[in-house]
């Protein structure tokens, strides 16, 4: 135990004093803190443009009267007067944007648009037909199907309006008093889409880092026949098992302060923030949440870290780890690739779900996802975190045995078929 915690001190010792990992800490930090109070940054600063806000049109006189300013607003024109003047409020209304209802010609409108004075334009061309013009069509513009589904209103309007029908029961006909409840049984993956996403990001990079870490670390080390006078002082298994706690507890601290100041700024800057749905299903996660973030996040890191580990004492130069971890990060992407396309579309309980939550080099972020994004019964998650325990306890061991007779092998690194030699005189060994 004393030599353990004699290795353990000193790797994290040299965390604690490598300025890599001390300045990278502080500048997330700090980037942050930007993100977070970048409303408020902004409101001090005075760049804040005042946005035009819709408001509820009564008459076509206000869509006339509307001041044109920033590029905010949308301009409407009205061929040969396609759509009575009811029609046209309507139309504003249901676009929920603030519109000007402009007598220029079309092509004067296109030129406004095109130069930044308006925002987009609307051109009804006749009772059925409208055009959008927008100066650049992006991902996020949802203008063309909201005037859609304000066209398909107005056009209504106008067929019951020249069927006689009065203005009172044309309203109630195309806004009748429908109420919607929901009620959910299961988990709303709106709410749990975004910090699930973050959650299995940070497992991905955290692997991907300080796994590559303490695989470069032990190679480096046997290298510089560091190791040789190491294994003389130390049990290999002391050596091995500080080296990796060590860096899963480093990465842990790190995660730790990043998610820690994102969280005390987003409450400094919590007014700011107001009415932002994503920003808020981030940081409300359930305190449950939380502890099974740590326990998946501490198994799978300590599973691949005990590989890495174990690769790393195999190979004799730095250069030659890349190569030989190769085959665990190829199994650690193909993980990932399927736990993420499995959440952005929602299905977090398909067959390949369930079966690499039981996985133990998969479930780490299968059966977290599962847990955050459904609903799997009780013994499920029980049966996934004992089989991931076991393995990574078992994997420890092993890689302890791999560490001790892979130490002292230098030459090339070894191919698949002697690392399989490896391992079962290491099995012998421990027989």
């Amino acid at each position: 135990m004393k030599q353990f915690q004699s290795v353990f001190r000193f790797e994290m010792g040299g965390y604690f004093k490598s300025k890599i990992y001390l300045v990278m800490t502080a500048l997330f930090a700090v980037v942050l803190m930007i993100v977070l109070s970048f409303p408020n940054i902004k409101t001090l600063l005075g760049s804040e443009e005042e946005a035009v806000q819709p408001t509820t049109i009564t008459q076509v006189d206000q869509l006339m009267a509307d001041t044109v300013s920033g590029g905010d607003v949308i301009a409407l024109v009205n061929q040969n007067g396609a759509l009575s003047d009811e029609a046209l409020v309507l139309l504003a209304n249901a676009m929920g944007t603030s519109m000007y209802l402009t007598q220029e010609d079309v092509q004067a409108v296109r030129d406004a648009v095109k130069n930044g004075t308006y925002a987009g334009a609307v051109v009804i061309e006749d009772a059925q037909t409208a055009t959008y013009i927008a100066p650049t069509l992006t991902l996020d513009d949802e203008t063309a199907s909201v005037l859609y589904t304000a066209m398909t209103g107005v056009t209504r309007y106008e067929m019951l309006q020249s069927l006689g029908v009065s203005q009172a029961e044309t309203e109630e006909i195309l806004n009748p008093p429908v109420s919607v409840n929901v009620e959910n049984l299961g988990v709303s993956q709106t709410d749990t889409f975004f910090y699930t996403y973050i959650m299995l990001m940070a497992l991905y990079m955290a692997i991907m880092i300080y796994g590559q870490l303490v695989a470069s670390s032990v190679a480096t080390e046997k290298g510089s026949r560091t190791m040789e006078l190491l294994i003389t002082s130390a049990r290999p298994n002391s050596l091995l098992f500080g080296k990796i706690i060590a860096a899963g507890l480093s990465g842990l601290i790190q995660m730790a302060v990043l998610f820690g100041s994102a969280v005390l700024f987003y409450h400094i800057n919590a007014s700011a923030w107001a009415g932002n749905a994503v920003i808020a299903s981030i940081f409300n996660m359930p305190l449950p949440m939380v502890g099974y973030v740590l326990l998946f996040f501490l198994l799978g890191f300590f599973l691949y870290a005990f590989m890495f580990g174990a690769v790393g004492s195999l190979v004799s130069r730095v250069e030659d780890v890349s190569a030989s971890i190769m085959p665990i990060m190829m199994c650690f992407v193909f993980a990932f690739i399927v736990v993420i396309t499995a959440v952005s579309s929602g299905n977090a309980d398909s067959t390949l779900m369930i079966v690499c939550s039981y996985i133990p080099l998969t479930s780490p972020m299968a059966m977290f996802a599962r847990v955050a994004m459904s609903m799997p019964a009780w013994y499920e998650i029980v049966i996934s975190v004992v089989l991931l325990l076991a393995t990574t306890v078992g994997i420890g061991f092993l890689s302890a045995s791999i560490y001790r007779m892979g130490v002292l092998m230098y030459g090339k690194a070894p191919k698949p078929a002697e690392l399989v030699k490896v391992i079962r005189a290491a099995r012998q060994n421990n027989a």
